[in-house]
């Protein structure tokens, strides 16, 4: 999930999808990110998704480091990535 590959599924050139992110007050990174932890918050607390590891987690959201996918995970949902999992 990039903001190449959002983009491109929308017919529009990466730059433009920038500049309409600019224009609505947000950042692309800020809407991505936000987008990323909103996917991964549902994929955690989907008992469907209990055998997945945290690192498949991140890496099916976009993110290739572990650790900054569970830092991200504490700052965007407030909770550690094994209570959002118990609370699904």
């Amino acid at each position: 999930m990039t903001a190449q590959a959002i983009a491109k599924d929308l017919y529009i050139s990466e730059r433009t999808l920038h500049r309409c992110f600019a224009r609505s007050g947000a950042t692309s990174l800020q809407d991505l990110i936000r987008h990323r932890m909103a996917v991964a918050e549902r994929v955690l607390r989907d008992s469907r998704f209990d055998r997945i590891t945290v690192s498949e987690v991140a890496r099916r959201v976009g993110l290739a480091d572990t650790s900054h996918f569970i830092r991200q995970c504490r700052t965007s949902l407030g909770q550690t990535l094994a209570a959002i999992r118990r609370a699904g």
